[in-house]
């Protein structure tokens, strides 16, 4: 006669392990983190064209030099990029890998949020954008390359606040 509870006690000692688990500490997401948004940067400086110190008018819809001081505030800024890189016409550039990281960095700031108990907020600006199509038809590589430029200050700005964040 077989025993049936040895597959059981089988079963539940090869769960074990599963039970031990630990939460993931918040500074190992913060250095993640960081160590993702420096890759971003580095990528887009790899392939920059030219630098930019230009004022362009026209471009008001992508995000410039504003403090991200919040979470909301970085996702929010990260989700306007998300909706603008695919409208670029970047031919050597990877700007589905950028796309990627973004998503990847949108994820782990949620991950910061949600350790810090904060709430997703539907971002507001989004249907403000409407048509990029139409937006970027006028110059579409300098707005390419303007929007390139301010992802890059935008992510040296999450890079700054990232560790005085005490709020949602």
């Amino acid at each position: 006669m077989r025993c049936p509870s040895l597959p059981l006690c089988g079963l539940l000692w090869f769960w074990l392990p599963l039970f031990y688990s630990r939460p993931v500490k918040i500074d190992k997401v913060k250095a993640d983190t960081k160590n993702l948004t420096r890759t971003i940067i580095a990528r887009i400086q790899e392939h920059q064209l030219f630098p930019l110190n230009l004022k362009i008018n026209g471009l008001d819809f992508i995000p410039g030099e504003r403090p991200l001081e919040s979470l909301d505030s970085m996702d929010e800024t990260l989700q306007i990029f998300q909706r603008i890189l695919p409208s670029l016409p970047m031919e050597n550039m990877p700007v589905a890998q950028i796309f990627n990281d973004i998503e990847n960095l949108r994820s782990l700031i949620q991950t910061l949020g949600s350790h810090l108990g904060c709430t997703v907020h539907k971002s507001s600006n989004l249907d403000a954008l409407g048509n990029l199509t139409e937006l970027l038809t006028t110059s579409p590589y300098t707005a390419a390359v303007v929007a390139l430029d301010r992802l890059q200050k935008c992510l040296h700005s999450i890079v700054k606040h990232l560790d005085h964040i005490q709020r949602c």
